[in-house]
């Protein structure tokens, strides 16, 4: 089933039934209003019975009549704007697969049913520039809803909207939105404080929205709560995630692995903030996540990195069927790792998983230190990370020219991304210094990150090389193998050489 999608940016006025049409061409930036086209809509929007989809503002509906007749998912994209993602109309009471897999993070195989049914009598009004194009278009709405969730409900009302092109959204055009805004208010508008009609039919239904409502950072403020306002953020980006994963979108396992690691990597730096067990719980499970959808990113990686290097030898020296021989074999991998990733990412431990975050994030069990001032207790636990990375350092450093020494610098680099996930969750109240230290931190596991990619290609191009059968493919893994410990090599002198300033930056108490 075809499905498209697209990011719209609108603005949402309440407006009493009788207020007269305000005169659309006195908007700054329109020029000319095009010719009014009138639609009966019936719009069934589905949810859990507890309102899963709506408390991370994300709607989802079957709409028939008008020109976008069909499935219609609405997600957060950026403060006001969302992606919708449409798909043909299909069944009544079938949520298209398409759009359920984006969907299921948040669902955690709960039922989604009907909690209501709107039917809108819409007129539409496009609003035209200087030049001719379409920049926005405003919508008069009259809107009766049937609630079908808990005790069933009707209501009526009426809504203006003022939604800019599709096509504008590239472009610096919020300012039509403000001047529409300011054109409405003066009619008699007020802007809506709810975000979808949904929202308005179900009143005092509505849930909270996930991950609002939380203090402002501030240095003499709880320490917990730049730590909670920063896991809220990256749980938001994971569930995000999850659906793109599921799509098959390039380069989403690498992101999904990059928040669960984000995750757990915060909650361990300051798990002092805290009580009881949750946080280690939480830990582990993320751990395990990780490392699932470790298996995928990692031969993904070799793979590609494996390839560039055959590229980069002269093709008289690329002897026998390596191509071939290195292709089936990275396809048999990640076939295996990416079925294990689907079966964890439809399993109930994934899901508890999802549960058990938002659940300690929504009621944290706050350890005296968590109250404490956050400037002085953040810059405390992110100068304790960066003491942990210079002592990682030594210890590399030290270490014997071989295997071990790798393995001691792949510890500087896990040592160094806690460092800079502690210190970037501390930039609300640290700002530019905690920003420089993460900024440090990021550089030292960038370099080490290669070093660390080419450890991997050389203990697979030993597999490859002795493999029974790789014949004259040998000499070439050979080739490819000491190519690697020159890129590994250059790695270490280039962390030697610029990764003193993340062993050295301490935040202000």
């Amino acid at each position: 089933m075809a499905t498209s999608s697209n990011v719209e940016a609108e603005r949402k006025f309440d407006v009493d039934p009788s207020t007269p049409l305000p005169t659309l061409e006195k908007i700054d930036g329109v020029a000319r209003v095009g010719e009014p086209a009138t639609h009966s809509l019936e719009a069934v929007y589905f949810d859990t019975n507890d309102l899963a989809l709506a408390a991370r503002g994300i709607t989802l509906r079957r709409r028939t009549g008008g020109p976008d007749a069909g499935w219609h998912l609405k997600l957060p994209h950026s403060p006001g704007r969302r992606t919708e993602i449409h798909a043909p109309l299909g069944q009544a009471d079938t949520v298209p697969v398409e759009l359920m897999d984006r969907v299921l993070a948040y669902t955690r195989g709960h039922t989604v049913v009907a909690v209501a049914t709107l039917n809108t009598e819409r007129t539409t009004y496009p609003l035209y520039q200087d030049d001719g194009e379409r920049v926005a278009e405003f919508v008069d709405d009259q809107v009766r809803a049937r609630v079908s969730l808990g005790n069933p409900s009707e209501q009526q009302w009426r809504e203006w909207e003022v939604e800019l092109n599709g096509s504008r959204l590239a472009d610096d055009a919020e300012h039509i939105l403000d001047a529409a805004e300011a054109r409405l208010t003066d009619a008699g508008a007020s802007p809506s404080e709810r975000t979808s009609k949904l929202a308005t039919a179900l009143g005092d239904s509505w849930p909270r929205a996930k991950g609002t409502g939380r203090e402002i950072p501030s240095r003499k403020g709880p320490a917990v709560v730049p730590v909670l306002n920063y896991l809220d953020a990256q749980v938001a980006k994971l569930l995000l995630q999850d659906a793109h994963v599921r799509m098959n979108r390039d380069d989403a396992v690498h992101q999904m692995r990059s928040l669960t690691r984000r995750i757990r990597s915060v909650l361990h730096s300051y798990r002092k903030l805290f009580k009881g067990s949750p946080v280690q719980e939480l830990e582990l499970e993320l751990k395990s996540l990780a490392k699932t959808l470790g298996r995928y990113r990692d031969v993904e990686v070799l793979h590609e990195r494996l390839r560039k290097d055959v590229e980069e030898l002269p093709m008289k020296l690329v002897l026998g069927p390596f191509h071939a021989e290195l292709d089936e074999r990275m396809k048999i991998r990640t076939d295996t790792a990416m079925a294990a990733i689907r079966t964890r990412l439809n399993s109930p431990r994934y899901f508890r998983l999802l549960d058990g975050l938002e659940a300690f994030l929504d009621s944290p069990a706050i350890a005296p230190q968590g109250t404490g001032p956050a400037r002085k207790t953040t810059a405390k636990l992110v100068n304790k990370a960066a003491k942990r990375l210079a002592k990682r350092h030594d210890a590399a450093v030290g270490a014997a020219v071989g295997p071990f020494r790798d393995s001691a610098f792949h510890d500087v680099r896990k040592t160094a991304k806690k460092l800079r996930f502690a210190a970037a969750t501390a930039e609300s109240v640290h700002g530019k210094r905690a920003a420089k230290l993460a900024d440090a931190a990021h550089d030292v596991q960038t370099i080490l990150g290669e070093h660390q990619d080419s450890a991997m290609a050389r203990a697979e191009l030993l597999k490859l090389g002795s493999a029974s059968g790789a014949g004259n493919s040998a000499f070439t893994y050979g080739l490819l193998h000491a190519a690697e410990r020159a890129k590994a090599d250059a790695a270490q002198q280039e962390y030697l050489r610029s990764g003193k300033k993340a062993r050295k930056l301490r935040l202000k108490k």
